[in-house]
C-alpha cells in the first residue's frame, strides 16, 4: 500500500483528501502543519506528500526549503494551494515539486496526478 503524506490545516481540505485518498486504498498520514510534517519525515518516509502552503508554524515552502538545506530526503512532493500566481508555481518548481494544483480541487485531475505519481 502507498503512504501519503497530506500536510493541510483546514479541516474540510483535510477531510476531503483523506477521504478520497483512503477510498482508493492509500495509507494517508495527516499533519497539520509544517512543523508537525518535519518532524513526520525525519522519521518516516513516504510514496507522496500533499502540501499546502499557507500552513502555521512553518509554510509549505519553508518547509521545502528546510529539508532541502538540511539534505533530509523527502517524497515527490504536489502542492495544494489557494493561490494560483505563477511565482508560487515556479517556487514550487524550483523547489522540486512534482505538480501545484490550485484549490479548489479538481477530484479528477488530484486523482490522477496521485496515481500517476505513486506508480
Amino acid at each position: 500500500m502507498k503512504k501519503i503524506l497530506v500536510v493541510e490545516d483546514n479541516p474540510t481540505n483535510m477531510k476531503l483528501f483523506t477521504d478520497i485518498l483512503e477510498y482508493k486504498n492509500y495509507s494517508v498520514t495527516k499533519n497539520f502543519d509544517g512543523e508537525q510534517a518535519y518532524n513526520t519525515l525525519l522519521k518516516e518516509s513516504f510514496d507522496l506528500m500533499i502540501l499546502d502552503i499557507q500552513l502555521p508554524k512553518l509554510d509549505g515552502f519553508s518547509l521545502l526549503k528546510k529539508l532541502k538545506e538540511e539534505k533530509i530526503d523527502y517524497p515527490k512532493t504536489v502542492v495544494v494551494s489557494a493561490f494560483a500566481m505563477d511565482k508560487d508555481k515556479q517556487s514550487a518548481k524550483m523547489l522540486g515539486c512534482e505538480n501545484y494544483l490550485t484549490k479548489p480541487i479538481d477530484i479528477m485531475n488530484f486523482m490522477a496526478t496521485v496515481e500517476k505519481l505513486t506508480k
